[in-house]
C-alpha cells in the first residue's frame, strides 16, 4: 500500500482519517482507522475502514446487488443499517462528497447498472453495517485526551485491501514522532 506522508492534526475535518491511539481500551475502536464523513457542531459520523465482517451484502439484503460485496463493521451505532462509500462520484445520484475522490451513499440501486456498463468496479465501493458516531463536542474531547489522531485521507488508503497493515501504515505516516508507535504491542502490559 503506497501512502504519502501526512501531517498529524489536532482538529479533525470531514474526509480525514481518525486513527486510534495504540492502547485505546474500547474494543469497538481498538487499532481502528475511521473515515470521518461528517464533523459538525452537533456531532460526528464515520466508518471503521479496517474491520471486515464475515458477511456480504447478499446476506444483509438479498437480491439488492448483482454481486456480493464484503461488509465492514462501520461502528457500534445503528447496526441495523447498511451504508456505503465509493469513488463513483456523481455517477451515483444523491451521493455526498466527503473529500477528493471519496463519496458517501446515494442511489444504491444504480450500482448494478454502473457495474454492468463497466463505469465502476467492485473495488470502488465499501459497505458497512452500522456507523461510528459522536455527540456534540464528544469527538473533540476524545482527541484532546489523545484517544484519536486525525490525518488527511485519500482513496488509496480508504479503499486498500491490506486491512492487516492499514492501522500500522497510517500511524507510520503521521511522522517520525509517531512511527515508533506502529510497532507497539496490542497489550501495553507486554511493553
Amino acid at each position: 500500500m503506497e501512502i504519502k506522508e501526512t501531517r498529524f492534526q489536532f482538529i479533525p475535518k470531514r474526509g480525514e482519517l481518525l486513527v486510534s491511539e495504540p492502547f485505546l481500551a474500547d474494543p469497538n475502536f481498538r487499532r481502528s482507522v475511521v473515515l470521518l464523513c461528517e464533523h459538525e457542531e452537533q456531532g460526528s459520523v464515520g466508518f471503521i475502514l479496517n474491520r471486515l465482517l464475515n458477511l456480504t451484502t447478499e446476506e444483509v439484503i438479498p437480491g439488492l446487488l448483482n454481486i456480493p460485496f464484503p461488509v465492514f463493521y462501520g461502528g457500534p451505532v445503528e447496526q441495523n443499517t447498511l451504508h456505503f462509500i465509493h469513488t463513483a462520484g456523481e455517477l451515483i445520484e444523491d451521493s455526498l462528497p466527503i473529500t477528493e475522490g471519496i463519496y458517501w451513499g446515494g442511489d444504491i440501486e444504480s450500482i448494478n447498472a454502473l457495474l454492468l456498463a463497466g463505469k465502476v468496479k467492485p473495488g470502488d465501493f465499501k459497505f458497512f453495517i452500522g456507523y461510528s458516531g459522536w455527540g456534540e463536542g464528544q469527538l473533540n474531547a476524545e482527541i484532546a485526551l489523545k484517544a484519536w489522531w486525525a490525518t488527511p485521507s485519500n482513496p488509496a488508503i480508504v479503499f486498500t485491501d491490506d486491512l492487516e497493515e492499514m492501522w500500522r501504515s497510517v500511524v507510520k505516516n503521521l511522522g517520525q514522532d509517531f512511527a515508533y508507535l506502529a510497532n507497539s504491542p496490542i497489550d501495553y502490559n507486554w511493553n
